[in-house]
Order: structure tokens, then sequence, then C-alpha cells
């Protein structure tokens, strides 16, 4: 009853508080603001819109007309509203902040927050007190047989319970970076599609630049649809949907295959390969996807002359493939983190890519239930797996 009457008010209070906050950094003439950085600390999605967008809300079913009218007619005269609004998607039930805009006409700013995040944090309190409450009784019955025992199961079941809460907040924090940072990378080339085909549309661009706009439409819509892809392949290994071929291949020729290929597009780049001929068991597409993310990191990474170092290691009934190149300035720390979808180390930020390939390549070897890490070493970075030599029935 405390959670539902008292904690979830003090939720929403502090979100709206939250928001009116972003609005009046981002409302303010004299100040520069980081519009992801916003959204990175607080969990939100800014977008400043004019007057118009509200129909949006109405043709997709969201809000009423006459909720469309209140919001508009409030920005007009200079009023802040706060609504909730059904998503119908992976947002679900969202908190906006509508704030005009002091100083242009006609116009926004739109701030908005998931609430799923509080319904999930109300049941967890909810069923952790429930659970503490049967636990309690259990005690209390347990106690009048035997103290010793209750006091062993009570501390037991506690400490299951802290582990479970702790995974589930990890879980949650890693949901909604992940939705963050998905929302992030579609924004931009979502926004420049529409603005050039706006601009098509309205026929605002000449002849010799209609070619331009209709070029960077295409290239813009091929790097959503690669992100999508690239997307859909996490998804898959996440929920154990990736269906594997196995059979034998020769590691060798297939490291030797994919590095000729990619040489030709990272050029000035070479490949050192150590080891021989070694016939593994494994999905080849799969690891051959491996060995290529493996390299094209490498490739985009390596500090000083540009040369990897690929060691083919043959052991006894497994195959050890170590990929290794100089870096510079990679610690300890960022490199457990370097598995994570969308995660790239600070000073490599502004190079090409999304973050997703170690994230696949890990997806790809858990599949194969084989080893995998990362080590580094001064200025030596070395990234390995390994394959069975055969198949083990």
């Amino acid at each position: 009853m405390i959670n539902k009457f008292f904690l979830e008010k003090f939720y929403l209070s502090d979100r709206k508080e939250s928001l009116l906050t972003i609005g009046k950094l981002v409302t303010n003439p004299h100040g520069k603001v980081d519009f992801q950085q916003l959204e990175s600390d607080y969990n939100v999605l800014i977008n400043v819109e004019k007057f118009q967008h509200l129909n949006s809300f109405l043709m997709d079913g969201h809000l009423t007309k006459q909720q469309v009218e209140y919001i508009r007619s409030s920005l007009e005269i200079g009023e802040r509203v706060f609504i909730n609004i059904n998503m119908h998607d992976y947002r679900g039930d969202s908190l906006y902040l509508f704030y005009p805009f002091p100083y242009l006409r006609g116009k926004y700013v739109e701030i908005s927050t998931p609430l799923t995040y509080i319904e999930e944090g109300m049941r967890i309190s909810t069923e952790y007190n429930l659970k503490m409450l049967g636990l309690t009784l259990l005690v209390g019955i347990t106690l009048a047989f035997i103290l010793e025992k209750g006091i062993d199961d009570l501390t037991s079941t506690n400490e299951r319970l802290k582990e479970e809460i702790e995974k589930e907040r990890e879980l949650e924090k890693l949901r909604k970076e992940f939705i963050a940072n998905v929302s992030h990378e579609l924004k931009t080339p979502i926004a420049i599609i529409q603005g050039y085909a706006q601009g098509l549309h309205e026929n605002i661009a000449d002849e010799s630049s209609k070619e331009f706009y209709t070029e960077t439409i295409i290239e813009e819509s091929k790097k959503m649809d690669f992100l999508v892809k690239e997307l859909l392949l996490i998804s898959k290994m996440e929920s154990g949907q990736l269906k594997l071929n196995k059979d034998s291949f020769n590691i060798k020729e297939l490291i030797d295959d994919i590095s000729e290929r990619l040489k030709v597009k990272y050029k000035g780049y070479s490949v050192k390969i150590i080891g021989g001929n070694v016939d593994v068991y494994g999905d080849e597409i799969y690891i051959g996807r491996v060995l290529q993310n493996l390299i094209e990191n490498g490739f985009k990474y390596v500090y000083g002359h540009k040369v990897i170092e690929i060691y083919i290691k043959n052991e006894d009934k497994f195959c050890k493939i170590d990929i290794v190149n100089r870096v510079e300035d990679i610690t300890q720390e960022e490199i457990k983190k370097i598995w994570v979808p969308f995660y790239r180390e600070k000073k490599s930020r502004n190079k090409e890519g999304y973050g997703l390939g170690l994230a696949i390549v890990k997806g790809i070897l858990q599949s194969h239930g084989t080893e995998f890490g990362a080590e580094v070493n001064k200025d030596k970075l070395k990234i390995w797996f390994q394959l069975p030599k055969k198949a083990f029935f």
C-alpha cells in the first residue's frame, strides 16, 4: 500500500522535476546543450518540433483530438503540459513534457521518458516485501521447532533475494541503455532521410542537387538496414534461436580467405598469420563472421604499424586462435566492456561502426559453447577463442 500510494507518486514527482530541468536547459538561449549527454544522463528522448507535429499523436491514435487541442492551446500561451501516453511499442507507457520555446514561435520541446521502469520497480519492491513477509512467518514457525535451522534458512534466502534483485537491476539498466543507444543510432539517419525526402517533395533542390539528395537517402537507408540486421542477429543469439550448421573445415584457409578480402577494403593494412593447417569443427559461415569482425576490429584500432598478428595454436583437443594488435591506452576496465553492444572505447568513438562487432562475436562463440576472452599486456591487445578439432558426442 505504501508503494502504491506514496512511493510511486514520489517517483513520478521526481521524474517531472527532472523533465522540467531539462526543458529549462534546452530553451535557455544563452546555454550550450549536449542533447545526447542529456538523453543518456536522464534516460529521456528530446526533440524540438513544430506545432504541426502534434497532429502525429492524433493520427497514430496516441491522443484524442481534445487532448491535442489542449496541448496546442497551452503551448501557444506559454504553458507547459505533462501527459502520460501509451506508445504501443517497446516504450510502453511514457511520461511526456511539452515545453514551449519562449523565443521561437510555433515550436516546442518534446521530452519523454518511459514509465515501465517505475512499474517494474514497484513490482520488484512489492514482490520483495511479500517474500520477506512470507519468510518472516516461516521463520516464526520454524523457530518454535528449531531456532538454528530457521536462522540459517533465512540468511540463505535473503542472500539469494539480494542477488536476484541486483541481477534484475543490472538487466533493467542494460535494457534501458540498449534502447537509448538504438534510438540514438537510428535518429540521425531517419532525420536525414526525412529532411532530404521533404526537400525533394517540395522541389527545393535544383537538378544538380537532386542526385546528391537521392544518393544520400539511399546511403542512409543502407546504414539503417545494416544496423537493423545486426540487431536482429544479436536478438537471435540472445534468445537461443541461432541455427548452426556445424561441420569440419580448415581454419587457416578460412583466415587466409577473409584476410585477403579485407585487405582490399583496408588498403595499407596487413595480416601476419603464424601457424599451420588445422581442421576444426563448427559453423564455417558464422566462424567466418567472427574472424571478419575481429580482423576489422584490429584494423580499425591498431596503433603504429598497420599489422595485426593471428596465431593458430594446435592444442590437444582444441585449436586456439589469437588475434593480436598494438593498442594505445586501453585499461583492464575497458577490456571488460568490449563485449557490450554499442560500447566503443573513448578515443575510438569517432571511428566508423556502431560498436556491435564484438557483441556479435560473443554471441556466435557462446552459441558454439566454446571459450573466448580478451587480454591486454602493455601495448598489446589479444582477443582469443578456441574451437574443437572434431565433433564430441
